[in-house]
């Protein structure tokens, strides 16, 4: 298990305590600023693209040297000068022709100059961002629902943190209903998470263990609560359900979802003190958000799409399987394992199928590829976006 300390960088799907203390540490290691890209410009050196300055005022924020620019950072940069430079083409000619592209995005940015919101952290550029940018930190947004969670008796399933988001999955014990199904396999192993990778449990928040209210078909309601700070998506709210014998997660929809756009920042270093007014409000409403996901009426919204999910046999599994995959572009390893578990642990219907892809999505490192699988399950169970036939 990995280690948080004021030294150490963490990334990945795991506990709480290390996304605090990751977000704890990154509050004093970053530095956020707005410049006028005539005041900046991009290097090349040793085959690594840096922002440096290019007059004095901007070398307060950066240092002469420059730092480095990060691939997605580089995306956004060529995505904002005129005319736009494809992120796949800006990325590949940055890998192969430093120089060139160094180039290119200089004489766009000097042609056609802008106000940019500069997002660093640990000597890195790691986002180039509209100067309307509303800065929503990950520590005000997981502070926020915590809040609600404990105050709905609820608790923290898993906290995941990537380059481009950060997600903190919930649930509620005391709320449950149970989905009756028969499950192959030996009833002996029908505790809460038995079933469910069991690595994967351990490096999580997860408590598993205990009786299940409902038996084996036992369902609790699941709440995602997602940020992004470097403008890879909005701040969202999305509602589930986990099904407690082995710990599967399925995001079925939206109950709220911001996009980052507010009133214009002023060009200089950004502190905490600059958040506005509108971005304390979006808080308030992360925590109302929370609370009212926790709702009885709304998780039998969720539990009544399951049963009828349950409803849809699955009459050609290896068809379905395919649909499925192609949806998501699997590899074929896990295609076959998605396959495996869908012919060895759950019913024939669009619901088992929805179980199988949330079961896969335990095996995955990556939280933003796990959450891609846990939203397909709730795409299947909704039955709209996926074609099993």
């Amino acid at each position: 298990m990995e280690t948080v300390s004021e030294f150490t960088a963490w990334t990945g799907r795991g506990r709480l305590d290390q996304l605090v203390g990751e977000l704890e540490r990154q509050k004093d290691a970053r530095i956020d600023f707005v410049a006028d890209t005539r005041s900046l410009a991009v290097a090349a050196r040793d085959g690594q693209l840096s922002l440096v300055p290019t007059e004095p005022h901007a070398m307060e924020w950066l240092p002469q040297q420059g730092l480095p620019i990060q691939d997605l950072a580089l995306e956004q940069m060529g995505s904002k000068v005129v005319p736009p430079v494809p992120g796949r083409f800006m990325k590949e000619l940055a890998h192969e022709r430093p120089v060139r592209a160094a180039e290119l995005l200089n004489g766009l940015m000097q042609d056609a100059p802008g106000r940019r919101f500069i997002r660093c952290l640990d000597g890195r550029v790691r986002a180039v961002l509209s100067d309307r940018y509303r800065v929503l930190d990950h520590y005000d947004i997981a502070f926020a629902a915590l809040d609600a969670v404990r105050a709905a008796g609820g608790e923290v399933i898993e906290a995941s943190l990537s380059d481009t988001r950060m997600k903190l999955k919930f649930t509620s014990r005391s709320v449950w209903d149970a989905i009756d199904e028969s499950r192959r396999g030996d009833p002996g192993s029908w505790y809460s998470g038995g079933l469910g990778n069991q690595e994967h449990l351990r490096r999580v928040s997860a408590r598993v263990g205990g009786e299940l209210p409902g038996g084996p078909g036992t369902v609790h309601p699941l709440v995602t609560v997602s940020n992004s700070e470097t403008g890879h998506g909005g701040f969202g709210v999305r509602i589930g359900l986990l099904r407690a014998i082995c710990f599967n997660l399925a995001t079925v929809e939206d109950v709220v979802a911001k996009v980052h756009l507010g009133e214009r920042l002023a060009v200089g270093i950004f502190t905490e003190e600059t958040v506005s007014q509108e971005s304390k409000l979006i808080y308030l409403k992360a925590r109302d958000a929370v609370r009212s996901s926790f709702n009885t009426e709304t998780f039998a919204r969720m539990v009544a799409m399951a049963r009828q999910a349950q409803g849809d046999a699955v009459t050609s599994p290896h068809a379905a399987v395919h649909n499925v995959a192609k949806a998501v572009g699997l590899s074929e390893d896990k295609r076959n394992a998605l396959l495996e578990y869908f012919l060895r642990e759950y019913d024939p219907t669009r619901y088992g199928m929805a179980q199988a892809v949330a079961r896969l999505a335990q095996d995955e490192t990556d939280p933003e590829q796990a959450s891609t699988l846990e939203d397909l399950a709730g795409a299947i169970i909704r039955g709209h976006e996926v074609t099993l036939a």
